[in-house]
């Protein structure tokens, strides 16, 4: 049940397996080498998080507090940047972590015996697992948390989301029913059906459990009922719950691009005051605030992921001048993004709205986008 998980084995190249190779010496040498250790990994990996943070640690004991206090606050100010799921995805997956070293402390304490082997951390490591995109690691430990705890309907969510990533769209379709039957008032499951049924192009379907979501979600929770709008690309609903949610939470960088993305799909004026950074969506703000052309824009789209986000808001621009343009962008969308995306439900439903002929367009295999990179095979 991955009691032995390792980081993929290419030494010298993976920021992971380098950090569970320091995290071993750690144990029989020196502080003063750890942390010569952790700074080479460091110069190495600049962006690996947990090597930055455990040689903060390291400092800490060394008593250089104010090298310490550095590296913790580089580490927290740089998870802050680190996108999170949305806010209409189950918590599982919108409060999500990207740290390895997470998985590794649940390791240890699985393998310190039967009597510490509690579905709680199994749920955990498997959320980790997913989070870091291993998906198949994720469902063994789903699965040995069922055999424990059977009657935790809620786990089949999470199993779910699980299958989803690997392309399993039908056995997750399963899990959710059964999920949904049990629980019919649990918002995060109809989002994740309605994911699930998008993604085998049971739109309809799939809009009934946005719309029944929707009923379900507090009226507060501004961000999250947003999300579910601009699944559906009614943006006219969307707008006025990112105008609430951004009173809250002015500084979210993809709160202010969505309403932005809303605000030009119905030709609404809006006051400028959002300052883009070049942290991304930093440069898709500036597309919208004409800052960058849809090429420049493209360029800095550096993941398949990112390239997907930046192709729907260019049909998002193209749409004031034509529908031909804005669909040939967000044919691109749905041949690329993920289906859990709000891009490409999105981009889905324009096309449906706008008639354009979908027998043409290669739909995206029915897996979470680059979530099927796995640790191990």
């Amino acid at each position: 049940m991955g009691l032995d998980w390792r980081a993929r084995p290419e030494p010298g190249t993976d920021p992971e397996l380098g950090y569970l190779q320091a995290i071993a010496r750690l144990r029989t040498e020196s502080l003063e080498a750890s942390e010569q250790r952790f700074a080479k990994l460091r110069e190495a990996h600049p962006m690996s998080l947990c090597a930055i943070e455990k040689h903060g640690a390291i400092l800490d004991m060394l008593g250089q507090r104010e090298r310490a206090w550095a590296s913790y606050e580089l580490a927290r100010t740089a998870r802050q940047r680190l996108k999170r799921g949305m806010p209409d995805r189950p918590f599982f997956m919108r409060h999500r972590t990207t740290s390895v070293a997470e998985i590794n402390g649940y390791t240890h304490v699985l393998r310190a015996g039967p009597s510490k082997r509690g579905a709680f951390i199994y749920v955990a490591r498997g959320h980790a697992y997913l989070a870091t995109r291993r998906p198949r690691l994720a469902l063994l430990d789903y699965d040995a948390a069922l055999k424990l705890k059977p009657d935790q309907t809620h786990l089949l969510v999470a199993r779910s989301e699980a299958l989803a990533a690997l392309g399993r769209h039908a056995e997750a379709l399963q899990a959710l029913d059964v999920a949904v039957a049990d629980w019919p008032q649990d918002a995060d499951a109809l989002g994740s059906r309605a994911v699930v049924l998008l993604a085998l192009g049971r739109i309809a379907e799939a809009n009934a459990d946005w719309l029944r979501q929707l009923e379900l979600l507090p009226r507060e929770r501004h961000d999250a009922r947003a999300c579910v709008w601009l699944r559906l690309a009614t943006y006219e609903m969307a707008l006025d719950e990112l105008e609430a949610a951004l009173e809250r939470s002015t500084g979210d960088p993809y709160l202010q691009l969505y309403y932005l993305a809303a605000a030009r799909r119905l030709r609404v004026p809006v006051q400028p005051g959002f300052s883009a950074t070049d942290a991304w969506p930093g440069p898709l703000i500036s597309f919208h605030q004409g800052k960058l052309t849809a090429d420049e824009a493209l360029q800095r789209a550096d993941t398949p992921e990112r390239r997907a986000e930046s192709l729907f808001q260019i049909g998002i621009c193209a749409a004031a001048d034509g529908r031909d343009e804005a669909c040939r962008s967000w044919r691109q969308v749905v041949e690329s993004a993920g289906p859990d995306t709000i891009e490409y439900a999105a981009a889905r439903h324009e096309i449906e709205k706008l008639g354009a002929d979908t027998q043409s367009i290669s739909f995206a295999p029915a897996t979470t986008q680059g979530m099927t990179t796995e640790a191990t095979s």
